[in-house]
């Protein structure tokens, strides 16, 4: 392993089966394996032609170990890395960054096993494989995450043993049971830094270049085919556990953005960025039974956190500040890009606004110009038809109800006047299209009304008792302003489809297709829904216990073991101690623990000591064949002639190219005979 020629493969041959390869070349052939092992973390994250230039390199890696040819020359390595390394600026437009480093990472530990030469270049591509692999907590530290970072771990480890043995054959379990022994004596004092070493606020694997990164979720504004698109995906938002029972179905309306702007098309929001004033007291009165909620949020890179409607204070969250704004929409103070656990307090009855500002309600009045005719005719009908606003309501709610309106997850396009084209049409949309159209129709019936998106509903976990709310309950109701009752929420969407709100979207649904085939057996299959179930339950229990382990959990478990206010000082001080006394009980078996002596050693300390009983020393400095020379003169010729036969049988078998284990045993007898 300390020349080159264990790496290098000089002479040309065919390739051969893996069980006739060389033990060198197995154990490249391992380290390949478990540097792509490595690599795969970022399959989902990385450029593709970064990971599509690593995986080649490391193939062509892989046939020149099979082949036995040479590594490339400096004149091919050099200009294949300087242009890979060029793409990843071309591309970034940085070498630095988060995104830029891991990609020069992958790129850097797929062109140096083209350059392994010496044992150094070794400990150089493990201990690369070992950061890169931590760089994947990057992306994604979840439960999956966290058992694939595990595996590529071990693979590395074990490529790395099995260069420590090459002087001898040891089977692939036993290099395993080492390192599983290694990870065993590990384990304890890596508990008790998870526990005790203090915890810090913020973002442990973010970047402040990442502050501006939003992933996904609701979108600030609202355009036909913005949530159905998002009710698409099965991405989990987050997830609730209410601590005092929880409320009927109909009632979780998870509020976030409140939309009172309208071109014609896209809502949006009118003060967005400029009213950033916190919701008063006097705009809100509740009734009834709070609800308690337990929220555990999702990263989204955004601002936005959830209560069901309607949070009237805003909850404790830490690393920053939370406020309720003027629209009840509850903010963080600090963008979302780690998960986050905090508690909220709603109630199902309320009044919210009976006090509008008059700029509000005229902006909840307004309506773009010369768009959708046959609407405000629609609306003059029934302004002559009923004379109070909420005669007004039920009417068009009715209308809705009556009607041949359908609910789907793909409605046909709309031309340019959306809300025309929908209610004489089409009449097929989703819940945006039939609130978008209603609110714009109350608009025309002299009724302020604005758009809120949000969600609706959720999916109990039985082995858990958290409720999962992901995107696919993704929802836009309407508010309408009345006067002595302020904002009212109504839902047009429970008119046409009742079981989306009481059930949940794929109630509404039909099964056809492949997907549609797929979605029936997964909910008919009780054991399928059972195991789903259970690994949810298993990575909110992950989530719970070991992401969202915080300084104010630590602060609970330290308080506990009757550890007061213990700031960073006392808590490292506190950890070396607890960690100094851990690795003392771990080494006293160690300690008792004598390894046990090689037969051919044993021998020759047993007949040094046998003479130095008849006052015949061996020196420290003395060699064998030195003190065999001394050994002539002081015994007899007898004695001489087995110490003789002992030494050069010792020699022999210590330092000889042949060994002969057989004759020990006689050797041994031999040693008795000396007078």
């Amino acid at each position: 392993m300390t020349s080159s020629k264990l790496l290098v493969r000089t002479p040309r041959f065919q390739v051969r089966s893996l069980r006739n390869l060389s033990r060198e070349k197995t154990d490249t052939l391992l380290l390949i394996l478990a540097c792509f092992l490595a690599i795969s973390n970022h399959f989902s994250s990385a450029p593709v032609w970064v990971i599509g230039s690593s995986i080649t390199v490391m193939i062509w890696r892989t046939w020149l170990t099979m082949t036995g040819r040479e590594l490339p020359a400096k004149l091919i390595l050099i200009p294949v890395a300087m242009l890979l390394m060029g793409g990843i600026f071309l591309h970034f437009r940085s070498f630095f960054g988060r995104e830029a480093g891991v990609s020069m990472l992958l790129i850097l530990i797929a062109c140096k096993m083209l350059e392994m030469h010496a044992k150094r270049d070794l400990f150089v591509i493990v201990f690369l494989a070992l950061f890169l692999i931590l760089t994947s907590f990057f992306d994604s530290q979840s439960l999956v995450s966290a058992m694939q970072v595990s595996l590529s771990a071990i693979a590395i480890l074990l490529a790395q043993i099995s260069y420590q043995f090459a002087a001898r054959t040891t089977s692939i379990w036993q290099r395993l049971r080492i390192i599983f022994k290694m990870i065993g004596l590990a384990i304890p004092l890596t508990v008790i830094c998870f526990f005790l070493f203090p915890r810090i606020q913020g973002p442990l694997w973010g970047l402040p270049s990442d502050a501006n990164i939003a992933r996904s979720g609701l979108s600030d504004s609202m355009s036909p085919g913005n949530i159905s698109k998002l009710a698409m995906s099965e991405e989990l938002v987050f997830r609730v556990k209410f601590l005092d029972g929880a409320p009927e179905k109909s009632q979780l309306y998870w509020r976030a953005i409140t939309l009172d702007d309208f071109d014609g098309r896209t809502w949006t929001a009118s003060n967005k960025g400029k009213d950033s004033r916190p919701i008063e007291s006097t705009q809100v009165r509740v009734g009834g039974k709070a609800i308690r909620q337990e929220i555990t949020l999702e990263p989204s890179g955004n601002y936005t956190l959830f209560g069901l409607d309607l949070t009237v204070k805003a909850p404790e969250v830490l690393g920053g500040t939370a406020y309720l704004n003027r629209n009840a929409e509850l903010l963080s103070s600090f963008p979302l890009q780690n998960r986050l656990r905090y508690q909220v307090i709603s109630y199902p009855q309320y009044l919210f606004g009976t006090e509008a500002d008059s700029s509000a309600l005229r902006q909840a009045l307004t309506l773009p110009r010369r768009f959708n005719p046959q609407t405000a005719a629609f609306a003059e009908q029934i302004k002559r038809q009923f004379s109070t606003p909420k005669e007004r309501i039920t009417a068009l709610l009715s209308h809705f109800r009556n009607e041949s309106f359908f609910y789907t997850l793909e409605p046909p396009p709309l031309g340019r006047n959306t809300i025309d084209d929908f209610l004489f049409r089409t009449r097929a949309g989703f819940c945006e299209h039939y609130a978008s159209s209603f609110a714009i129709v109350m608009r025309y019936l002299d009724i302020p009304s604005r758009i809120v998106t949000g969600y609706q509903g959720g999916s109990l976990n039985t082995q858990d008792g958290y409720y999962e709310v992901r995107q696919s309950d993704a929802h836009a109701w309407v508010e309408v302003w009345l006067d002595q009752s302020g904002w009212v929420r109504i839902d047009p969407t429970a008119a046409v489809a009742p079981d989306r709100i009481l059930k949940n979207l794929n109630a509404t649904q039909q099964n056809s297709g492949i997907n549609g085939l797929v979605n029936q057996m997964m909910g008919a299959n009780g054991f399928i829904n059972e195991i789903r179930m259970r690994w949810s339950a298993l990575n909110n229990t992950w989530n719970q216990w070991v992401l969202n382990y915080n300084e104010n959990k630590q602060n609970d478990i330290l308080r506990s073991l009757g550890l007061k206010d213990v700031d960073w000082q006392k808590g490292l001080i506190n950890l070396f101690l607890i960690g100094l006394a851990i690795l003392g009980l771990m080494a006293m078996p160690l300690l008792k623990r004598r390894a046990k002596p090689v037969p051919i050693d044993e021998l020759y300390s047993r007949f040094c000591k046998t003479l130095s009983k008849k006052g015949l020393i061996k020196a420290n400095s003395e060699g064998p064949h030195d003190f065999l020379a001394r050994l002539r003169t002081q015994l007899s010729q007898e004695d001489y002639l087995i110490a003789k036969e002992i030494i050069h049988y010792y020699i022999d078998q210590k330092y000889g190219k042949q060994s002969d284990a057989r004759r020990l045993n006689d050797i041994m007898q031999r040693l008795k005979q000396l007078k």
